[in-house]
């Protein structure tokens, strides 16, 4: 049986009018031994009245995604910018989120090849395993059919994790989770690497840099901090390792184009009156 992932999900950005949408969103935990290379399943429903249309946003993450969507099966690589969906009427999609680096052994080539890019499946693992991979997902009944499916399809592809696989995740497990890693300087130190080395690594295995993951997360954190709400924006620029208050306010409204103070606001109007179930 597909078991729900717990815990609220990273950077969903919630905009102005989001109230009584009738949008699912929802995560779904990895079996072992694909642990140790996925982070999760995730699906996306929606339906929408004739006319109206929903901008839903990301804040982008380290990781690769296989997406599934009605004829089509895409590798959608890292975004740098926020990513960003138009929904109108319905439709329904089911992703595998990889973990940072652990698509490297699928693509055959540095990761960073498909950064800001979205190429079909087809090109990564052929024409007839894509083809098999989209009608499996397409004639299931529901979620539970489609992660069952997806997790033998995978266990059947993928190599074991490389040697250095535990050493990322524990790099990129400090950069999401601890506040101390505010720098590429301290990131280089947990991993005994010289500058170059890391970067080069992130480049072919992750597809962007060590500074970039960095302040992705931080602006990921931000992002739930302002939606708990009760924090002073002078605070959350300290606690998140910026000089000042004002290079935080350009770096958020630069991703999301929210001030922090709007968002703030924004977010908590969504809180009030959002119809959904999110989890990606």
């Amino acid at each position: 049986m597909a078991r729900l992932k717990g815990g609220p999900p990273r950077g969903i950005i919630k905009r102005p009018g989001e109230a009584g949408l009738a949008l699912t969103h929802l995560r779904y935990e990895v079996d072992a031994p694909l642990d140790r290379h996925l982070e999760h399943w995730w699906s996306v429903t929606w339906k929408l009245p004739p006319g109206k249309r929903h901008e839903a946003s990301t804040l982008p993450h380290p990781s690769i995604h296989v997406v599934w969507e009605g004829d089509g099966v895409r590798v959608v690589g890292v975004t740098t910018g926020r990513f960003t969906r138009v929904l109108e009427g319905e439709g329904r999609v089911f992703g595998a989120k990889f973990l940072p680096g652990a698509f490297r052994a699928v693509l055959g080539a540095p990761v960073s090849s498909l950064t800001d890019r979205v190429v079909p499946f087809s090109e990564v693992v052929g024409v007839r395993r894509a083809r098999a991979y989209r009608d499996a997902l397409a004639f299931a009944a529901h979620d539970e059919a489609r992660v069952r499916f997806a997790t033998t399809f995978w266990r059947a592809l993928l190599p074991p994790p490389p040697a250095d696989a535990q050493l990322l995740a524990e790099l990129v497990r400090a950069a999401t989770e601890d506040r101390a890693v505010h720098s590429v300087e301290v990131l280089r130190e947990r991993a005994g690497l010289h500058l170059r080395e890391l970067q080069r690594w992130f480049r072919d295995a992750v597809g962007i840099s060590p500074k970039w993951m960095i302040q992705r997360y931080r602006l990921h954190a931000a992002l739930l901090e302002l939606e708990r709400g009760g924090r002073a924006l002078t605070w959350l620029a300290q606690e998140l390792g910026y000089a000042d208050q004002a290079h935080f306010t350009r770096d958020f409204k630069a991703l999301t184009g929210l001030t922090p103070s709007r968002y703030a606001a924004v977010s908590g109007a969504a809180r009030g009156g959002l119809s959904e179930r999110r989890g990606r």
